[in-house]
C-alpha cells in the first residue's frame, strides 16, 4: 500500500485527487474515514460492477450506527422536484413511482438501482477508464458537492450510476464534519456545496431560482401539521441556513462585489 501525503488541507476532491497518480487498478475507491467495510465487502463490489459495464460509478448500501439504511441513491439538485414536494404535486404519483422521480428518502432501497444521478463520495467507486475520460473531482470545491458535480460529469459521457443492493457499508455519517464544525456550520458547507455544483452544471441563473424555491419550501415545511415535531425542527433550521445564504448574496450585490460562489 502507498501512503500520500499533503503539508496542507487541500479538502475531499483536493486530497482524493493526490492519490489518483499511484491509483494502479481498473478501479477506484472514494472512502471516508468514517465507513467501515464489512469482510469481502469490497471484492463483493467489484464483483458486481465487473457485472454492470454500462455503469461509471456505483456505491455499497451505506448502514448508519443504528443499522438504518441512508439514502445513497439521488437524484440532481431541480427546481421542478423542490416545486412538486411543495405543492403536495408529488403525492399524485404512486408510490412506486414517486420513489423512482425522487430517489433519496422515497426509495426504498430494495434490490439494485442501475440509473440514479448520483451517489455521496462516501465510498463511491469508479471505473479507471471513466476517470480518464472526464477528468478529476473540481476542486473548487473544498468539501461537499464535488461528488454531484463529479457524477453529472459522468453521466454527460454516457455512463451510468448506480447502488448494489447486496453490498452494506457502515457510515457513521458526519461526525467528523460535526467535531469540527458543529451542526450549523456542517449544514451552511452543505448546502453552500451543493449550490456550487448547481451552478457548475445549470448555470448560475437556474441556482439562484433553485435556492429561492428551496427557501420557500423549508418556509412551508415549518408549519405543516402533517410533520413531526423533529421534521419541522429541520426544517427551520435548514430555513435559517438559506437565510443567511440569501442576505450574503443580497449584501454583495449592495457593496457592487462578486456574489458569493454557493449562490452565484
Amino acid at each position: 500500500m502507498v501512503g500520500v501525503k499533503s503539508e496542507v488541507n487541500r479538502g475531499f476532491a483536493g486530497g482524493c485527487n493526490l492519490a489518483w497518480p499511484v491509483v494502479r487498478g481498473r478501479y477506484w475507491l472514494l472512502l471516508n474515514p468514517d465507513v467501515v467495510v464489512p469482510s469481502r465487502g469490497l471484492e463483493q463490489l467489484v464483483q458486481w460492477m465487473d457485472d454492470e459495464p454500462e455503469l461509471g460509478a456505483g456505491s455499497p448500501r451505506l448502514l448508519d450506527q443504528m443499522g438504518r439504511q441512508q439514502s445513497v441513491g439521488r437524484r440532481f439538485p431541480s427546481i421542478p422536484r423542490t416545486t412538486a414536494e411543495m405543492l403536495r404535486l408529488h403525492l399524485l404519483l404512486s408510490r412506486a413511482r414517486r420513489a423512482e422521480v425522487f430517489l433519496g428518502s422515497y426509495w426504498g432501497g430494495v434490490g439494485d438501482h442501475r440509473d440514479v444521478d448520483w451517489v455521496p463520495g462516501s465510498a463511491m467507486i469508479i471505473r479507471r477508464e471513466v476517470v480518464e475520460a472526464v477528468g478529476l473531482l473540481s476542486e473548487k470545491h473544498h468539501v461537499y458537492g464535488e461528488d454531484i458535480e463529479w457524477c453529472w460529469r459522468i453521466r454527460k459521457a454516457g455512463w451510468r450510476i448506480g447502488v448494489c443492493g447486496s453490498v452494506y457499508f457502515r457510515h457513521d455519517e458526519g461526525q467528523s464534519t460535526l467535531r469540527t464544525w458543529g451542526e450549523t456550520e456542517r449544514k451552511m458547507r452543505m448546502w453552500r456545496g451543493m449550490y456550487m455544483a448547481c451552478t457548475q452544471m445549470r448555470g448560475s441563473a437556474y441556482c439562484r431560482v433553485l435556492v429561492m424555491a428551496n427557501t420557500l419550501a423549508f418556509a412551508v415545511e415549518c408549519h405543516n401539521p402533517r410533520r413531526t415535531a423533529e421534521e419541522r425542527a429541520r426544517a427551520r433550521s435548514d430555513l435559517r441556513v438559506h437565510m443567511i445564504l440569501l442576505r450574503a448574496r443580497k449584501l454583495a450585490e449592495v457593496r457592487g462585489e462578486p456574489e458569493p460562489s454557493a449562490v452565484r
